[in-house]
């Protein structure tokens, strides 16, 4: 783990955030203005940057917004974005990419972030430059992808960065958090899963807060699509890939609320206090 330490500042900016709720009870912006709540944030240089506020729980309550979210790559936002990210204000963000991907495409990130924790995880790093794996005819882009969600819950590697996500989640000067990897759909996307299914949402909910990936990526990955057709299995997300890895928890481990309390050292009962 790998912490930045960056000076606070307190910038007011005067930001119109034109978005609704789906529960009530949201947080709001320090203007008074209320958060998205399970929306596309109005990002200029990044496409799946998300709230995972506003979603309601099985037993019908509410995922508080302005608090987590989730994204793809930073390291292209604007200084626009930046100033809507810092009225929330953002304070922790969260880096699931490989050293590689990171050198590649630092984030550039505002005076509001206190921390900038790193933590890689190797399964679903697809920036890859050899690309002839995908000439074989063995090869079987989707059954690739649902093996890669199983890795990303079985892998030791990949175990310990989630629980030490799941800790700064459960650290009240960590939030609001921002976490994501370079397309924020498989590492990030099971880190949202995860974080979901301790808040109580149902499956259903979870698997309609993963596809949205799909629309959002859209634009992000359609000139490698047109040249590698091959690859847009895996430029996009399935049911199927997160399934795979949700039912591997609940086959190894009875649930997943169990994985989450004896694998991951998740605090149920505390994150539902502070996020519903």
């Amino acid at each position: 783990m790998n912490y930045r330490k960056r000076k606070s500042s307190h910038v007011v900016f005067l930001i119109a955030l034109l978005f609704l709720g789906a529960c009530t009870g949201q947080t709001k912006t320090k203007e008074g203005q209320p958060m998205s709540s399970d929306k596309l944030l109005p990002m200029e240089g990044g496409y799946n940057i998300r709230d995972l506020g506003g979603i309601e729980t099985a037993d019908g309550r509410c995922v508080k917004s302005g608090l987590i979210f989730r994204g793809d790559e930073l390291g292209g936002l604007t200084a626009k974005d930046w100033e809507f990210l810092s009225e929330i204000p953002i304070v922790t963000v969260v880096d699931f990419r490989s050293n590689e991907e990171v050198e590649a495409n630092p984030d550039n990130l505002p005076e509001s972030v206190h921390n900038q924790v790193f933590l890689p995880i190797s399964p679903g790093n697809l920036t890859m430059e050899d690309m002839s794996f995908l000439e074989s005819p063995e090869f079987d882009g989707e059954q690739f992808m649902k093996d890669l969600n199983v890795e990303l819950v079985s892998d030791s590697a990949s175990i310990k960065q989630y629980r030490e996500f799941f800790r700064l989640l459960q650290h009240e000067d960590c939030i609001p958090l921002i976490f994501h990897c370079t397309a924020g759909k498989d590492r990030t996307g099971m880190g949202a899963a995860l974080y979901l299914s301790a808040l109580g949402v149902d499956e259903e909910s979870i698997f309609e807060n993963y596809l949205e990936s799909n629309k959002n990526l859209e634009k992000k990955y359609a000139d490698l699509i047109a040249d590698n057709p091959k690859l847009a299995g895996m430029m996009g997300v399935k049911r199927e890939y997160l399934e795979s890895g949700l039912n591997y928890i609940k086959s190894t481990y009875g649930s997943i609320e169990n994985y989450l309390e004896t694998v991951l050292d998740v605090d149920i009962a505390l994150m539902r206090q502070m996020y519903l």
